[in-house]
């Protein structure tokens, strides 16, 4: 389940990144286009590896139910983010996605 919310985190965090309102509100610098057009493509992809690794391990029956319940843990946590402390969003998302490689060897 820790696997799957700091994916669905990725996923959220992409999608914000992929707004320009909200990659203002994160990062100061300007980025190259490039990046800026890959956001929204990794975020549909993660979401789509995130949906097949949600009912690959809990099934048809309850994956979809944890897909859900593991995005909406991850937007919660991206909004209060956003609403307090946005400069440390790409970190955590990236931190996240090492503390549960560690932790799942």
């Amino acid at each position: 389940m820790l696997l799957l919310t700091s994916l669905s985190f990725l996923v959220m965090v992409l999608f914000c990144l992929a707004m320009e309102k909200h990659r203002k509100q994160v990062f100061v610098q300007t980025m190259p286009k490039v990046a800026i057009l890959l956001f929204r493509p990794l975020a549909w992809l993660a979401l789509i590896f995130s949906a097949y690794l949600s009912v690959a391990l809990f099934g048809w029956s309850i994956g979809p139910a944890l897909l859900f319940g593991a995005l909406t843990m991850a937007t919660l946590l991206l909004i209060l983010l956003l609403t307090y402390r946005a400069k440390i969003v790409p970190q955590l998302a990236i931190a996240s996605l090492l503390i549960v490689g560690v932790l799942s060897r």
